[in-house]
């Protein structure tokens, strides 16, 4: 044991035995800690150990003789495992730790058994500390070092509450996208009936399911979260299972209560009423119509502004719970609404915005506008991001990487910060307003032969865009198409008229078959660097390197693009 190690010991050994005073442990002091039993609480640490700093709140707040032996050990512990370079003690190590001195424990004799409890403890708490860490960085990671349950059990029992355990749960998906300036960022938990666990995936989150769908998980569970060991983008397994799902709904007036909120240290009120009125329920609702073709908009009503009974706070359930009270207590209804927005000033959570896919809440904090609700409205309908595939200098083959918010022309998308941009055909068509019922069609094409399509923005039923195969998954039979659109500046895609080179020849997105999270822009014209000249113009083609499959633009007027395509050999 090093001489900072004998220090530390010395002290706990001082706490342990009762001992009034013992020497300051921090290295070349010897600085005296008083410690007074009492009455009521066992020991009263009189001083803030500064060789602690980082501990001194929990020193001064201790309320037992065991707390204060248990948080010396801790400390004693931490330093004694850390690794000669200075590096935190690793999971590894601290298992190892653990088990080792559990096998100690078992055949201890009585005198030396408190001791031994408390280090395993000590190094318990700290391990699942690690560990919680660790599920948020490197799920796999725990699992890796999780304790086998028949081993847990020959823990003594104050010990086996602190160490990991497998559990299976049934309960309510939640999927929640964090929009943020650095990037998404994408939070999954699970409603039980008792409880909200967050789940940590350890190998790829599947982006093929929706908030709302009902699922029975199992992993390796430490405090509320969960490590799965799953799975890839679209397929489960044994650690998660669908039991049904849960489709939201796309269609007709979507009645939503906006919540205007603040907090007791920040009462700021950064805009009106009536203009969230009006950016929700008069322009998003226009652009929702517009680009549903008349089948979805939106209606409400915005409460507030309340001052909730809290200071600012990032968490998503406190802020609507209280301010769920506080529109109830004014007098609204919450079950005559299908959506809310909880909007709020900026108070540094890091996102402008975020919304649970497929579900009923989304929260704006900060700027209240088109750009930001429309975005986390889609999110609510249950769509995924509509991203670019950046393969240059080829188009989508090769080396390749995808750009989250790469879709310049759509507001899933919209890294332009454009105040409009149509959701592209894979997006309406998963939300039904393309190719389902009385919706305009998409033209499958299953032959060689000259399309028409009509401009995408016009409120007409003429073909919107064509699909055109691409691929197939030969372990889960997915397909992957071609999407063709031709964007006009019209509407709320006005903001195209200073690009004539999308208008001027037609877009393709990919997107495949039962995967939510696959829409990406492709750029036609990869030797540039822009995402504005994407477009195939007239008299270029397009050549799929792997199918063989032509797609050439024949010409395009106010009324319509020709597109002609030659099936290759993996046509359809």
């Amino acid at each position: 044991m090093n001489k900072n190690n004998a220090r530390i010991w010395l002290f706990c050994q001082s706490l342990l035995f009762g001992r009034r005073q013992c020497a300051r442990v921090q290295a070349g002091t010897s600085e005296p800690i008083h410690i007074t039993p009492t009455a009521t609480s066992g020991v009263h640490v009189a001083d803030r150990v500064p060789a602690f700093s980082s501990s001194s709140r929990v020193w001064n707040q201790a309320k037992s003789y065991r707390t204060a032996s248990l948080l010396c050990i801790v400390i004693a512990a931490a330093t004694a495992l850390a690794q000669s370079n200075g590096q935190p003690a690793s999971p590894q190590t601290l298992t190892t730790t653990l088990l080792r001195l559990n096998k100690q424990y078992q055949s201890a004799p009585a005198a030396t058994k408190t001791q031994l409890l408390l280090q395993m403890e000590a190094i318990a708490v700290q391990r699942q500390q690690l560990l919680l860490q660790l599920m948020k960085s490197d799920p796999g990671q725990v699992l890796r070092y999780a304790v086998p349950g028949n081993v847990r059990a020959d823990f003594p029992t104050q010990v086996e509450g602190a160490i990991e355990a497998t559990q299976q749960a049934t309960g309510v998906l939640q999927v929640l996208m964090e929009d943020r300036s650095d990037g998404a960022r994408l939070h999954y938990g699970l409603k039980t009936a008792s409880e909200r666990l967050s789940l940590h995936f350890a190998r790829i989150a599947p982006t093929n399911l929706l908030t709302g769908s009902r699922v029975r998980v199992q992993g390796v569970r430490v405090g509320n979260s969960l490590a799965l060991d799953c799975c890839n983008s679209t397929t489960t397994t044994s650690s998660l299972q669908i039991l049904s799902t849960v489709l939201p709904n796309t269609f007709r007036g979507q009645h939503t209560l906006v919540l205007l909120v603040n907090f007791q240290n920040n009462t700021s009120q950064p805009y009106t009423a009536t203009f969230a009125a009006n950016e929700t329920f008069s322009k998003n609702s226009q652009f929702y119509e517009e680009m549903s073709y008349g089948q979805t908009w939106f209606t409400g009503n915005v409460a507030g502004w309340y001052k909730l009974p809290i200071n600012s706070t990032c968490n998503l359930s406190t802020i609507a719970s209280y301010a769920n009270q506080a529109a109830s207590k004014a007098g609204f209804s919450l079950s005559n609404y299908q959506r809310f927005v909880y909007a709020f000033p900026s108070i540094g959570c890091g996102w402008w915005g975020t919304a649970y896919i497929g579900g009923t809440q989304a929260f704006v904090s900060g700027s209240y506008r088109l750009a930001v609700l429309s975005h986390e409205l889609g999110h609510l309908l249950g769509l995924y991001h509509s991203h670019a595939l950046n393969c240059q200098p080829k188009v989508d083959t090769g080396t390749c990487s995808s750009i989250e918010y790469g879709d310049t022309l759509d507001m899933m998308g919209n890294p332009s910060d454009f105040e409009g941009g149509h959701f592209n055909a894979f997006q309406k068509e998963r939300l039904g307003w393309l190719n389902y019922g009385s919706s305009p069609p998409i033209l499958t094409v299953q032959s060689n032969g000259s399309y028409t399509i009509g401009p995408y923005e016009a409120q007409n039923g003429i073909a919107k865009a064509l699909k055109i195969f691409r691929s197939k998954n030969s372990s889960t039979g997915q397909i992957t198409w071609y999407y063709v659109e031709y964007r006009k500046a019209m509407g709320f895609d006005s903001f195209l008229s200073n690009y004539s080179e999308i208008t001027n020849g037609v877009v393709l997105h990919l997107g495949t078959s039962s995967t939510p999270n696959s829409s990406d822009l492709l750029d036609l014209r990869p030797s540039t660097t822009s995402w504005m000249d994407v477009a195939l113009d007239v008299g270029q083609s397009f050549k799929d390197p792997n199918t063989g499959t032509i797609i050439k633009v024949s010409g395009v007027t106010s009324s319509g693009a020709t597109v002609q395509v030659t099936l290759g050999s993996g046509g359809n």
